[in-house]
């Protein structure tokens, strides 16, 4: 089964701005975007005199894909329960009513990796390094709790306010065995599938995650997708030839450890890809040394992992969806990691000069989107 071509699905106008959910303190705003099997809104949860700011993932079960609804939204929904990670959105509370369910999510007040990447243009190379890290932790954390992720691209890649990165979206991510042929379904964004899922043969999750990250290192660095996405055909054979190139402007001013780094995560050979350590460990990575060790949040969150994986929750139970009232998936819980400061000090002098340099007149729309 092949998951890249999907429809977008938009929620009725009158259903998306009533506030259903108000009585229980939440306030549903003004769309995000439209994502595949639902729409994204900013929403508000009110409780006393504390409001918090959140996004809310609204589906609607009735009008989506069965086999999402079957297989794939309960697995993100257990997933998205057991996770916890500086660098991936946390999940505030999942609501059902009748048929729709609400996944409250923490709010990404800058967007997603993409448009900041369109509206400011490629990476200065010591930025990308911190925000690709980053994301990198998030992925280890991931496959340490035996989690692969199977969507990774540059808009499942939030910016906080403080500019962190963020991973999101787990709507295909499943729970896998140790065998290293793990997956079957050729679920994945096009444009950061590796050769192994275009040939539609079982494949390795965990280094196909890693594929995409190295996609989206390249499009951090290059404002581009490395291979022709327009036809599969000429796509698999460039990925296999390993027939792409840096734009001639960025070759010019970037390292030879990120060009390497780039090499290793794009090899189309699946065991002799890169792993997450090899990245973490890489002499590019080390180029700055702030960013050798793991910071105390970071590695407590990797501490806890056996814990997470020792107690993980039960699959969801069907949930009828005749009843009138609101029924509670994940009670509301506080958010458990917080801005580390060792990496924003790092990010600040990077970034400020990125931001002053390409001062865009849409700043303030970037900021209030999450996608």
């Amino acid at each position: 089964m092949s998951l890249f071509h999907v429809k977008t699905t938009k929620l009725d106008k009158d259903f998306s701005k009533t506030n259903i959910l108000k009585s229980d303190g939440y306030i549903i705003l003004d769309n995000i975007s439209n994502g595949s099997y639902g729409e994204v809104r900013h929403a508000k949860y009110i409780q006393e005199d504390n409001e918090l700011n959140l996004a809310v993932k609204i589906i609607d079960t009735r009008k989506t894909n069965k086999d999402y609804v079957s297989k794939f939204l309960p697995r993100e929904l257990d997933i998205i329960r057991q996770i916890n990670h500086p660098y991936i959105i946390y999940t505030h509370s999942i609501l059902q009513k009748k048929t729709v369910i609400f996944v409250f999510m923490e709010f990404a007040e800058r967007g997603d990796l993409l448009q900041f990447i369109i509206e400011h243009g490629p990476l200065e190379e010591r930025l990308a390094r911190i925000w690709f890290r980053q994301v990198t932790l998030a992925v280890q954390y991931l496959h340490t709790m035996e989690i692969v992720h199977r969507d990774i691209k540059c808009e499942n890649i939030l910016i906080t306010e403080n500019y962190n990165i963020k991973l999101t979206d787990f709507s295909f991510s499943k729970c896998v065995s140790s065998k290293r042929l793990n997956c079957s379904t050729y679920c994945c964004s096009l444009s950061y599938a590796p050769p192994e899922i275009l040939i539609t043969r079982p494949y390795d999750g965990k280094t196909s995650d890693i594929w995409s990250l190295g996609v989206v290192l390249y499009v951090m660095l290059n404002k581009k997708i490395p291979f022709n996405r327009k036809n599969m055909k000429l796509m698999y054979q460039q990925q296999v030839k390993r027939d792409w190139e840096h734009r001639s402007s960025v070759e010019k001013i970037i390292s030879e450890n990120v060009k390497l780094c780039i090499d290793n995560l794009l090899q189309p050979e699946p065991r002799k890809r890169w792993t997450i350590d090899q990245i973490l460990d890489s002499d590019w990575i080390k180029m700055d040394r702030r960013l050798v060790n793991m910071t105390e949040q970071e590695s407590l969150a990797l501490v806890e992992v056996p814990n997470r994986k020792n107690n993980k929750k039960k699959h969801l139970k069907k949930i009828k969806a005749d009843r009138s009232d609101t029924q509670q998936i994940l009670g509301k819980r506080s958010r458990r990691f917080f801005s580390i400061a060792q990496q924003l000090d790092a990010i600040s002098s990077s970034n400020s000069e990125t931001i002053n340099r390409n001062t865009s007149k849409n700043m303030l729309k970037l900021s209030q989107r999450i996608v």
